[in-house]
């Protein structure tokens, strides 16, 4: 059986078949190509070798230009899409389908793509930023600028191609403000640390690794007992898990949704995190075989959604007040700049490309951390105190 949504399936005749799209007929269905081989990833390598040869070598051709002028802006989305997917990973391309089904289709879907031009493209951002008048429902900044970033990508594509294109200047660019970060208070996370030191369950093991490893709740999720090696103390961060949008080869509406354990992100992201010795010695007792999922005690995993659910009950039942899961993540973060902690090395347990990330994103100093600092002037207070004393009595 062929591999979902990657048009690759396996022949009665035992031969694995690819089929691309490579144009349009007069009513503007797609024709394909197919490509064979006598193994899946024989057929997909002929499949990606296929595509790039059309995409670097396509030329138009002068019978051809008014067939390109009507193209529509759905057939070049389309058409981005198939050429980005063999290049990208699965979470990647499902947040890239799910923009333009969302977001790009519903307004610009029909129109011609040689008629859409710069101001057309910046009033629909602004718009998606500010709404209007009648449509007050609009979009965070950092959602705008992805949607801005996918445009550009599918422009440039276009262009690329040689499709006729009437966007010459830059979009508009939404400022985006980092976000209020809540970070638990030392009594907080105090009184939370006494509530999960008397549990028994193996779920409060999660909470343990994102309050002082700094774990995402998807590595949590994903984490099994072959990762953590509590004799010297490291965790091993390789997976992640993670919901997304089912994908298919066409932009119909697709509302259902997967969870995929995947690889991190970025190449950073894998990482190996030592861990304090109290709680290696902490989390000895619930080890079990190496295919245990670790937060579950189980082979089967729990979804981020659920682990969200479980650890907001333990804060309610911790005394503690609501915060997100990514918080317990900053505040580690955070304490351990309180600590004097070196931020390149903490830069590389969180799984960041650069300490600036860690800096910017992360790092959010208490009011007693900024008080500390600012007593350190009381010396120069006193200094120059002296010199002025020094004066007088000369």
């Amino acid at each position: 059986m062929g591999r979902r949504g990657e048009n690759i399936r396996k022949r009665g005749d035992g031969r694995w078949e690819a089929r691309v799209i490579k144009g349009y007929d007069s009513r503007q269905r797609a024709i394909y190509h197919s490509v064979y081989g006598k193994t899946y990833s024989e057929v997909k390598k002929k499949k990606n070798l296929w595509l790039e040869s059309q995409f670097t070598e396509r030329t138009i051709q002068p019978q051809d230009y008014h067939s390109q002028i009507q193209i529509t802006f759905q057939e070049i989305c389309t058409e981005w899409l198939e050429f980005k997917r063999p290049q990208i990973k699965e979470s990647s391309y499902a947040h890239y389908v799910h923009i333009v089904r969302k977001h790009l289709l519903p307004e610009l879907g029909t129109q011609y793509f040689s008629s859409i031009t710069t101001a057309n493209l910046n009033q629909f951002l602004q718009t998606k930023l500010w709404g209007t008048e009648d449509c007050q429902s609009n979009l965070a900044p950092k959602t705008v600028s992805d949607i801005r970033t996918v445009l550009i990508q599918i422009i440039e594509h276009a262009k690329n191609h040689k499709y006729p294109s009437a966007v010459t200047e830059k979009l508009f660019f939404p400022k985006i403000k980092q976000p209020n970060i809540r970070v638990l208070s030392k009594e907080e996370q105090q009184l939370l640390e006494d509530y999960i030191f008397q549990e028994q369950s193996p779920f409060i093991i999660g909470i343990l690794l994102a309050l002082y490893g700094g774990l995402r709740i998807g590595e949590v999720c994903s984490l099994k007992w072959i990762d953590i090696h509590p004799e010297n103390g490291l965790v091993h961060i390789s997976k992640t898990l993670i919901r997304i949008q089912e994908t298919s080869s066409e932009l119909e509406d697709s509302p259902k949704t997967k969870l995929l354990l995947a690889e991190p992100k970025t190449e950073n992201a894998t990482r190996i995190i030592p861990l304090p010795r109290f709680i290696t010695e902490f989390i000895k007792k619930f080890r079990q075989c190496p295919d245990i999922y670790v937060i579950t005690g189980t082979t089967f995993w729990m979804e981020p959604r659920t682990c969200l659910d479980k650890y907001k009950q333990i804060l309610k039942k911790a005394g503690v007040d609501d915060y997100n899961f990514h918080a317990l993540r900053h505040t580690f973060a955070t304490r351990c700049i309180e600590t004097g902690f070196d931020v390149k090395s903490l830069s590389e347990i969180l799984g960041h490309a650069n300490v600036n990330i860690t800096l910017q994103r992360y790092v959010h100093p208490s009011i007693e951390s900024k008080r500390r600092q600012m007593d350190k002037l009381e010396s120069l207070f006193a200094r120059d105190q002296n010199k002025g004393q020094n004066k007088g009595q000369k």
